[in-house]
């Protein structure tokens, strides 16, 4: 059981909520066991709690960008005098239990559920079948534990933040007559799209999207002017990500039918994307980042081998190029390939963070850098993108990515693969003048030359010599922003808690 919270002479009353965060990297399914605890660290089910984890229910949803996000959100939340419990699925909890103890205040608790899927050796390609299950399974969940919560001598909740694409979750709340909010692990500028998607403007984008000309522009209300290019990958209904519009219409559909704004918690802050926060009004979005985790939620276990701070440290500053595309993108061969020559060709020493390797290949690959750069399995971003020896980092732009580059002043070569991270290049490159993003060739290659020349430009070399330096001081300017809203952006987030627990 957790102490009685701390007194102070200002305090908000106590608020209690839950969210989703179905977090699995297969298809499976199974008849949901009760909501459960987990250890570490100790969990206390009946005692009242907010989690606010995110949720992405794709085949292959990216678990990492969920849960730091979460977990950095859970501890705002704690330091406002807030009891949170963080749910997640048995899956996503146990491997956070095998890599790693997650230190946490004693105002935060964890709670496991079951999204139909909890054995990792069982696979099932059915993804509406997933998705059905992760509804019943979850809804079951939701209701065991605020039920629980309302018996005698508990503490009930008293607000549900849920995820994109789980709107079943605030409707349940509201059959409980709880309050929600959605909280968006996506910037501003993305969820926007998705609501103009899905209310007037998606035949015009699908249009110009079919016509595959890169020059057509598309306008949309408070947003940047688009390309076809810089669309998320599933807006064309022919595209590999097609699986995801009906689930998003659905969603989209909910926050357009509610009869006030839905109040929307995005990782974002005011001056990163202002118009945008403020594009819709149907979503009173809120900025309350950038959550930028230091309670580690690692999913993926980190060797001995793969330990890299000594190398970092043995580096001039500035000089290190870092490579990651995140928790679940894999690359084709031939795409490694190209990026390895490109990185030799540009003699940049480099660390690179590469997936899904047996252990006779990664040896192959590691062997072939050795004297150049260092290859490991896995990484604690934040320690590497706060190293003096980092000039640039070649991403994938998925958003935590970007939002910790962008705080931390790296500037960064955008390499989007799938969902939103089109968008977020354009954001990077065209938007906020933090780096450039790759041309891929007839094929959907990048080809090493582009990756040389794309390094170059960020590292600010051109012929060998320093270019005028324009990113990195794009880089020092976000630092400055982002150490000025701290304690602004806590009053804000103190502030809607509030107007949740009234629900005004």
């Amino acid at each position: 059981m957790f102490s009685p919270m701390p007194k102070s002479k200002k305090t908000i009353k106590p608020l209690h909520a839950y969210a989703r965060l179905p977090i699995s990297s297969t298809l499976r399914l199974r008849q949901p066991p009760p909501v459960s605890t987990f250890t570490p660290p100790p969990i206390d089910t009946s005692s009242s709690s907010l989690t606010p984890p995110p949720a992405n229910t794709s085949a292959k949803p990216s678990p990492q960008r969920h849960i730091n996000p979460s977990l950095q959100l859970a501890k705002q939340l704690t330091a406002l005098n807030v009891e949170v419990t963080f749910a997640t699925t048995v899956v996503a909890a146990r491997r956070m239990n095998i890599t790693q103890k997650i230190p946490s205040p004693p105002t935060l608790s964890f709670a496991t559920f079951s999204d139909g899927c909890d054995d990792e050796n069982r696979t099932n390609s059915d993804f509406n079948h997933y998705v059905s299950e992760l509804k019943r399974c979850g809804s079951q969940s939701l209701t065991n534990l605020i039920t629980s919560a309302r018996g005698p001598g508990r503490r009930p909740f008293t607000c549900v933040i849920y995820s994109l694409l789980l709107n079943w979750a605030a409707e349940l709340a509201t059959s409980f007559n709880i309050p929600s909010a959605l909280f968006s692990a996506q910037p501003a500028t993305v969820l926007a799209l998705y609501y103009y998607y899905f209310h007037g403007f998606g035949d015009e984008i699908i249009n110009k999207l079919q016509k595959n000309n890169p020059s057509l522009s598309i306008k949309l209300p408070g947003l940047p002017l688009f390309k076809s290019h810089d669309m998320p990958s599933f807006f064309s209904p022919s595209g590999r990500d097609a699986f995801i519009i009906p689930l998003m219409r659905e969603q989209m559909e909910f926050l357009g039918q509610q009869k006030k704004p839905t109040k929307v918690l995005v990782n974002t802050f005011d001056a990163l994307e202002n118009e945008a926060l403020r594009a819709i009004n149907e979503l009173k979005m809120v900025g309350i980042g950038p959550l930028i985790s230091e309670l580690h939620g690692d999913l993926f276990q980190l060797s001995n081998e793969d330990y890299y701070i000594e190398w970092l440290n043995s580096k001039a500053n500035s000089s290190v190029v870092y490579l990651s595309f995140g928790s679940i993108c894999v690359l084709s061969k031939e795409q490694e390939e190209e990026i390895f020559y490109g990185l030799l060709e540009s003699e940049y020493q480099f660390l690179w963070v590469m997936r899904s390797k047996n252990d006779e290949e990664e040896k192959k690959w590691k062997e072939l850098v050795e004297g150049q750069g260092r290859i490991v399995g896995w990484c604690r971003q934040i320690e590497v993108l706060k190293h003096p020896s980092l000039g640039c980092f070649i991403t994938h732009c998925g958003w935590n990515s970007t939002l910790e580059s962008l705080s931390f002043g790296v500037p960064m070569v955008g390499f989007p693969q799938q969902i939103d991270q089109a968008t977020n290049a354009k954001l990077v490159e065209d938007v906020w003048k933090m780096g450039v993003r790759v041309k891929v060739n007839s094929e959907g290659i990048v080809e090493r030359e582009e990756i040389r020349r794309c390094v170059d430009l960020v590292m600010e070399r051109k012929n060998g010599e320093k270019g005028d330096r324009r990113m990195l001081r794009s880089g020092k300017n976000w630092l400055g922003r982002l150490s000025m809203k701290v304690d602004p952006q806590f009053s804000i987030l103190r502030t809607l808690l509030m107007r949740l627990m009234g629900d005004g």
